[in-house]
């Protein structure tokens, strides 16, 4: 279920990335400019997070496998109306919308098989594994200019990630559910968990923002557009190493799940500071693969505390955190956007390294109240 539910998510992502990767070609042929591309990915992350909690609900109802294979039919839907029908902006963030709910079933769907379906001292590494495939996706959007749509055009591309979907439903396997949804099943999140939601939110806020921003406020230093495409580059696959990497040691290491996942949001911290506070260029690759490496490095680690701390209700927690990281991953960059326009890069890279240590704390809050041994 590991390799399933990974390309289950990538496979779910991709629109989004793909939108981002192709925006100018997207505006360009659709007679749009780039806020409303960025709107429309926007929606994207809205409808997860909107979804997320329902959609968690539904999961612990039906199945981890329906769960996932419902989710990527809804998403290679989603792409193929990208590819076939949009011709308006609106049109786009409606689909981006639809595409985003998907992202829901197939998340909680993965939360819900490593619950079943994974040994406790491995859960640490399906998780990162999983995680892993969110910035491998962006890294496959990218590919796919060069390698497809200088070919064929970027409505291609879309089809293109609308055939994951098959070969997904071929490779998640069947696997019963171990029990049914409990009673409570739509009852209110614990005050831990909103803490937990809030600080999971919070950073992913500010990787997001530095994640989609950092070709252009590297450039902004100086540096030659496939310089700072290589940086972001280099910074992704170093968050996909952490990632797994995180993941293998908390399978070592059980009860260091919340110190890791904390630290790693303190090493994010420190490359945004890094990148406000000096224009060397050493400095700033540092501080780039600190924040996005780091700082983004602890998604598996929140989905498997979330699913240790859930109890016999794996889907409904991995939900909350998936709706923090769809928040962030929505408001973030824009947030971070308007604060460059309106003072400098500065000052938003310091205001990212505020809200990467708000969400470290946040989480060192939540973990008294969901976890206090």
């Amino acid at each position: 279920m590991v390799v399933g539910g990974s390309l289950a998510l990538s496979a779910t992502v991709v629109p989004a990335f793909l939108t981002g990767a192709l925006s100018g070609r997207i505006g360009d042929d659709l007679g749009f400019g780039s806020g409303a591309t960025g709107a429309a990915i926007a929606a994207f992350f809205v409808g997860a997070g909107l979804l997320a909690v329902p959609m968690g609900r539904l999961t612990e109802r039906v199945g981890p496998t329906a769960a996932v294979r419902a989710g990527t039919a809804v998403s290679g839907a989603s792409a193929l109306v990208v590819a076939g029908v949009v011709d308006r902006w609106w049109q786009l963030a409606v689909a981006l919308f639809v595409g985003g709910s998907a992202v829901g079933l197939v998340d909680t769907g993965a939360a819900r098989a490593f619950g079943d379906a994974v040994p406790a001292g491995r859960q640490g590494s399906a998780f990162g594994v999983k995680e892993a495939s969110v910035p491998a996706a962006s890294l496959l959007a990218g590919l796919s200019i060069p390698v497809l749509v200088d070919e064929v055009g970027w409505r291609w591309a879309f089809v293109v990630g609308a055939a994951l979907v098959p070969l997904v439903w071929l490779v998640v396997p069947r696997i019963p559910r171990s029990a049914e949804a409990p009673e409570d099943a739509g009852g209110t999140a614990p005050a831990g968990f909103v803490l937990f939601a809030l600080g999971v939110g919070l950073g992913c806020g500010a990787a997001t923002a530095a994640g989609t921003l950092l070709v252009p406020a590297i450039e902004d230093r100086g540096w030659s557009e496939g310089g700072a495409g290589v940086l972001l580059a280099v910074a992704s696959v170093a968050s996909i190493a952490v990632r797994i990497a995180a993941g293998r040691r908390s399978d070592g290491r059980p009860g260091g799940r919340w110190t890791e996942l904390t630290a790693l949001l303190a090493v994010g911290t420190s490359g945004a500071l890094l990148l406000a506070a000096t224009d060397d260029s050493t400095s700033a690759a540092v501080g780039a693969v600190a924040v996005i490496g780091g700082g983004w490095g602890w998604t598996g680690l929140a989905y498997l505390t979330a699913v240790r701390v859930g109890g016999q209700r794996p889907a409904a927690a991995a939900s909350v955190v998936l709706t923090g990281l769809s928040v962030g991953g929505a408001v973030g960059p824009a947030a971070f956007d308007a604060i460059a326009s309106a003072a400098s890069y500065g000052a938003a890279w310091l205001a990212a390294a505020v809200a990467l240590a708000a969400g470290a704390v946040a989480i060192a809050l939540a973990r008294h109240r969901l976890d206090p041994a």
